[in-house]
């Protein structure tokens, strides 16, 4: 059975704008237009002059910005419905400031949406240290008392419209419950603005390339980490391939399905005791939000096909102990991914391989196995013969015919 695994690094090899940076930079684009106030040439020299010729953002921010319509406000309103709902998620959303906020001072720990997650987990893990009785009043911690990012992120922190959509009094006290409902719900938010710009923006964009290996990789089925249908749009085989999307997809429908969230940062002995912020991690998530288990099926499968291919191969195949491959093609391997992706790669029977775009990016995915398996184990697989892991550069894309 041949699975493929596909990460974001797949959608960047086509040429689609899918990094945290260009769903950041559209967005705020975005929202500068609900508040601008002035002609489209001054609107045009003031922000999209200054960033790196896209001609995709460029028009389709200068559409955002010809739909508006003047409230008489300090704010517009906008004729096209799904910028007048970026509108309203991105108002008063403290993790779209915040995130902004820190990428924009060049604060962000790196540039892959793992990158993105572990500063939303950052936060997260140290407000949960903070108190574990949700119920207790919630108080913004002193200067130097937390990180800078901390005070940055609490800076940036307002209860009042979170208080009068939920009509408190005026004399309630926000409780450290508050700040989890409303800092969840901005997440929320924020997810439906990344699926809005996937879906009406860089799904519209026509894909010129497409990858020989993936060609080649011929698979029966494909693990999805993007949110995207990349590789159903441009890709076609002989057989029917079954996808899972364990991350959530795009939808033209109201319910939002897409997962972000965070790894756990408990040690084995406390994170069945400290589940308060639970909400936020990637496990909950994909059961609150139905992804499924269909890869789990697969794992299944490949059992049965190793169990018989042990019992009955022939003579000429006992040289090879592979009846299952595992191809990875854009992912990072980040630790954050490992209770699926370890399940998938450390099975007997099972051989995987990695398709890296150069040595830097090789050398981080050698790194998050290493963190995945353990040096001892990961040495063992890749040293192995023939190789249980191997390594091979992708080849350059191919104009789509």
């Amino acid at each position: 059975m041949n699975i493929l695994i596909i990460g974001n690094g797949f959608d960047l090899a086509h040429g689609l704008p899918t990094t945290y940076s260009d769903v950041l930079n559209f967005l705020y684009y975005i929202r500068c237009t609900s508040t601008w106030h002035g002609g489209k040439d001054k609107f045009i020299n003031t922000h999209l002059n200054n960033i790196p010729s896209n001609e995709f953002l460029f028009q389709s921010v200068t559409n955002a910005f010809d739909s508006r319509i003047e409230t008489g406000y300090n704010n517009c309103s906008n004729s096209d419905s799904k910028i007048q709902e970026i509108y309203d998620n991105l108002d008063d959303n403290i993790w779209f400031s915040y995130l902004r906020e820190i990428y924009i001072k060049g604060k962000m720990k790196g540039i892959n949406w793992i990158d993105f997650e572990s500063e939303i987990s950052f936060i997260i893990e140290q407000i949960d240290r903070t108190e574990q009785n949700l119920y207790l009043p919630f108080k913004k911690f002193s200067s130097g008392e937390h990180d800078e990012k901390v005070q940055l992120f609490l800076s940036q922190l307002s209860f009042k419209k979170y208080l009068e959509s939920n009509f408190r009094p005026d004399n309630y006290v926000v409780t450290f419950r508050d700040f989890l409902d409303k800092s969840y719900s901005d997440l929320r938010r924020l997810v439906r603005c990344i699926e809005i710009y996937f879906l009406n923006y860089v799904e519209k964009i026509p894909v010129k390339e497409i990858s020989p290996d993936i060609q080649n990789v011929n698979p029966n089925a494909v693990l999805c980490f993007n949110y995207t249908h990349t590789f159903i749009r441009n890709y076609s085989f002989e057989k029917e391939i079954d996808i899972h999307y364990i991350h959530g997809e795009t939808q033209e429908s109201a319910y939002n399905n897409m997962v972000l969230g965070i790894d756990e940062y408990y040690s084995y002995n406390e994170k069945d005791k400290y589940t308060n912020y639970n909400i936020y991690k990637k496990f909950t998530q994909r059961i609150l939000y139905e992804t499924g288990f269909t890869y789990r099926k697969w794992i299944n499968k490949m059992d049965e096909l190793t169990y018989t291919f042990r019992n009955y191969k022939s003579l000429e195949d006992s040289d090879n102990p592979f009846c299952n491959n595992i191809f990875i093609f854009g992912h990072s391997l980040d630790v954050t991914d490992a209770d699926v992706l370890q399940d998938l790669i450390d099975r007997s029977g099972v051989k995987t391989t990695i398709f890296y775009y150069d040595k830097q990016q090789q050398t981080q995915q050698i790194a998050n196995l290493v963190k995945m398996l353990g040096q001892e184990k990961f040495i063992k697989m890749i040293n192995s013969v023939p190789q249980q892991i191997c390594f091979i550069q992708q080849n350059p894309m191919a104009k789509k015919e």
